[in-house]
């Protein structure tokens, strides 16, 4: 497809601009709902109302860090289908779109980072980043074959709005059954919790290609999220949380495959901590995880020339091959 065939038509950036604004819209209706509520002087409803707001960005983030990045897009990790199926659902619940597509355009995005060919550069302006590029690219664009042949995700990509649908219905009847009514339940665990959480995620696409420190040289410009100061670090602290580690992000395009994008001290990776645990309990496998020989060795490579490449990928070339010797 050419760049003018992935533009939009304005119907579709129609229904783009309600899906994004609508979170928001909902956000400030939660909180006026939250202000003239007879209960908000107690402190049951706002702990209930504030449970729903932090596992509702939870569970979506998990999805998108676990479901659609690091297991659809990368193949960090392998687990039951069961579980690979429950990731790409709570993703959809972010109404991010179809995990196939949402995967595809990441694709696009390491092979062409920060340049001609990447869906959401801040080459092209910090909001082109942010948000502008969703109303860019129509609905229809390109699935990437690799997912096209995956048949779990396309599965789930088919029944994308549904599952989004059922991520509002949850919190609604819970939030009926916790006692704050469906009304506030949908409001903090539904449309508050999808803006933060697409915030987080819109956040590594724009900020962590501006701001932050960078501990690896890549040739784009990623960044890891980590900005000192009294002010700095909380909010560092605070989206590396609310993504799920994803802010990590120039870690990520160092070492693409990598399950734990944080892999430096204080670098916080919910997502990593998540798969810890999960391969302990044997819930999933083959974890790709980054050790810190393997960080250290990819430091020293992307300060390399091309000629000083060469020679030590042969170098590490007769050291396997003197191994295997050893061995027989």
């Amino acid at each position: 497809m050419t760049a003018t065939e992935y533009r939009k038509p304005l119907w579709q950036k129609g229904i783009t601009a309600f899906i994004m604004l609508a979170p928001c819209v909902l956000a400030l209706v939660a909180a006026w709902q939250f202000s003239a509520s007879p209960h908000r002087g107690e402190l049951w409803y706002q702990l209930t109302v504030l449970a729903f707001l932090l596992v509702g960005i939870k569970v979506r983030m998990y999805g998108i860090s676990l479901g659609f990045h690091r297991g659809l897009t990368h193949k960090s990790y392998e687990t039951h289908d069961w579980l690979r199926g429950l990731f790409l659902v709570m993703g959809c619940m972010s109404i991010q779109g179809e995990p196939v597509r949402w995967a595809s355009d990441h694709v696009d995005h390491h092979r062409h980072a920060d340049k001609e060919g990447d869906p959401h550069s801040p080459e092209h302006g910090f909001w082109h980043a942010h948000w502008g590029w969703l109303m860019e690219l129509k609905f229809e664009r390109d699935i990437n074959p690799i997912f096209k042949n995956d048949a779990l995700a396309m599965k789930v990509s088919r029944f994308t709005w549904f599952w989004a649908a059922v991520g509002l219905v949850i919190p609604a009847a819970l939030g009926q059954l916790a006692g704050i009514g469906w009304w506030d339940g949908l409001l903090w665990g539904g449309g508050v919790a999808i803006f933060f959480a697409n915030q987080g995620t819109y956040w590594v696409n724009s900020g962590a290609h501006t701001f932050g420190r960078r501990d690896f040289e890549t040739d784009d410009r990623s960044t890891n999220f980590w900005v000192k100061g009294p002010l700095g670090y909380p909010i560092s602290l605070f989206l590396a949380w609310m993504t799920c580690g994803e802010t990590n992000h120039n870690n990520h395009h160092a070492i693409g495959h990598a399950a734990n994008h944080g892999m430096f001290k204080g670098q916080l990776d919910p997502s990593a901590r998540m798969l810890r645990l999960l391969e302990k309990a044997r819930l999933v496998w083959n974890v790709r995880w980054a050790k810190p020989e393997d960080v250290e060795r990819r430091q020293r490579e992307l300060t390399m020339t091309p000629e000083e490449r060469k020679e030590e990928a042969l170098r590490l070339h007769r050291e396997k091959r003197e191994q295997v010797h050893s061995m027989r």
